[in-house]
């Protein structure tokens, strides 16, 4: 063989019949290498007890593209993949499955990979290589494995197709559905969140409320709604300014947070006013837990991180689904009215309206 061959077959102690396929195999491969085809042929080897894989051919244009010499080639293959991608497909009309596979994972799965191969006496995968020196670039790997018993040899029979602009038109696809899905999950985040304190606004209200009425009438559990207003909110305002109120809103939106558990949960109604939503939860739970609340607010100092140490006070009126009401409406109408009932009893207390069902 000329001087550029740098297997092992042709020179070693093996049978004729792998040495003469071993021999025809490369002089056609060569003569096709040199016709100019866009498909880069190979011939790779390895014992069947062995873990080290050569070379019998490989086309100059890969050499060139993975920059090592024919000696270097395999190992410099190995250790520049950044990933292989295997395409999986099942029954006619099913949706192709992928497979990715890092080059950590790999390292750790090679021989049992090998050992998928020869059993199913071919290979179809794409990798992405990352040479030391140049461009990263994608290849199409599509190749038939053939045993030799008797010499203890298995030989792939291959060729590689680059294919970086396909692939990276395709990451980019993939980037802008991602960037695409995120955007709409944030999206969704924003229209049933309150811009200003991050709790649930009032459209995620009325949906949520809906979907718990016709789960309660179906688990004939209880659920209660807090109705909760600052008192006397106009006076932070008036002695700090918009901006330090809504800051005070902030921190004050972090404390309904960190009192309630879910599955309840706050919500931002209207500016100081605020419900909570109490799942499974009856008057008598839903009074004991407003009041937690109350004397959570009423030990917290806020803005302190401005210097100041603002204390604030809030009326409290609960509602208790079936118990009270069984529409959406009449439910927070009646939370309402105790709240204001409690406002005009002084303020800074709870409320519940019953209807002797207590």
């Amino acid at each position: 063989m000329d001087g550029d061959y740098s297997g092992r077959i042709l020179r070693g102690q093996y049978s004729n019949r792998l040495r003469r396929h071993i021999k025809d195999l490369i002089d056609r491969f060569r003569a096709f290498d040199e016709a100019g085809s866009p498909a880069i042929p190979y011939i790779s080897a390895w014992e069947e007890k062995g873990d080290t894989i050569w070379y019998e051919f490989i086309s100059k244009r890969f050499i060139e593209a993975l920059g090592s010499t024919y000696l270097e080639a395999p190992e410099s293959f190995r250790k520049n993949i950044i990933e292989r991608h295997v395409y999986k497909y099942h029954d006619v009309g099913s949706p192709v499955r992928q497979e990715v596979i890092s080059r950590e994972e790999l390292k750790e799965h090679r021989t049992g990979l090998r050992d998928e191969v020869k059993k199913r006496g071919f290979v179809e995968a794409v990798y992405k290589i990352a040479p030391e020196k140049g461009k990263s670039f994608w290849v199409k790997d599509l190749a038939s494995v053939e045993s030799y018993e008797e010499d203890g040899i298995y030989i792939s029979v291959g060729s590689l197709t680059i294919i970086t602009k396909e692939m990276e038109a395709e990451e980019h696809l993939n980037k802008t559905k991602e960037a695409l899905r995120k955007s709409e999950e944030k999206f969704r985040e924003l229209a049933i969140h309150d811009n200003l304190t991050g709790l649930y606004n009032t459209r995620y209200l009325y949906q949520a409320l809906s979907e718990l009425i016709s789960e309660s009438l179906v688990s004939k559990q209880p659920f209660s709604l807090i109705f909760m207003d600052i008192d006397d909110f106009k006076q932070v305002v008036d002695t700090h300014g918009h901006l330090k109120a809504s800051q005070t809103l902030q921190e004050f939106a972090s404390t309904l947070q960190e009192t309630l558990q879910e599955p309840a949960y706050a919500v931002a109604y209207g500016g100081d006013e605020f419900v909570m939503v109490l799942p499974g939860l009856n008057k008598r739970q839903a009074l004991h837990m407003a009041e937690k609340v109350r004397s959570r607010i009423g030990e917290t100092l806020y803005l302190r991180g401005e210097g100041l140490r603002i204390r604030l006070r809030a009326s409290f009126g609960v509602s208790t689904f079936p118990d009270d009401a069984t529409s959406l409406s009449e439910l927070l109408a009646l939370a309402d009215q105790a709240m204001f009932f409690v406002k005009e009893r002084g303020k800074n207390s709870v409320s519940g309206i019953t209807f002797g069902k207590e």
